[in-house]
């Protein structure tokens, strides 16, 4: 019975834990490098599991990349966004501000 009722117990953490991890979704406009995934034009969510992105398309195809993450005491973005710049003729992703928190993903070369 105890073991029964620790087994119970465990599983209900760890369903927590999982669900703890929120998703955001990302709009990627054109083709984009995100670290070292290449990342092409469409719909995404992102979810980060420690200092991992883990990116999910629309065909549940992931990739995951290294990134930091920045946790400001500011305020907390209205909205998700993704911060870009172009070098060598390719969009490089820099940064993700996740929406509804204080968090901002960088990305690194």
């Amino acid at each position: 019975m105890k073991k029964s009722l620790f087994l119970a117990g465990l599983l209900s953490f760890s369903s927590l834990v999982f669900a703890s991890a929120k998703s955001y979704p990302v709009v990627i406009d054109s083709a984009a490098k995100a670290g070292s995934a290449q990342l092409v034009k469409g719909n995404y969510t992102v979810q980060v599991e420690g200092d991992k992105a883990v990116f999910t398309d629309e065909h549940r195809k992931t990739v995951s990349v290294s990134v930091k993450l920045d946790t400001g005491k500011g305020k907390k973005f209205a909205y998700t966004s993704v911060e870009a710049t172009h070098k060598d003729g390719a969009e490089i992703i820099t940064s993700i501000h996740l929406g509804g928190s204080t968090t901002t993903i960088e990305f690194g070369d």
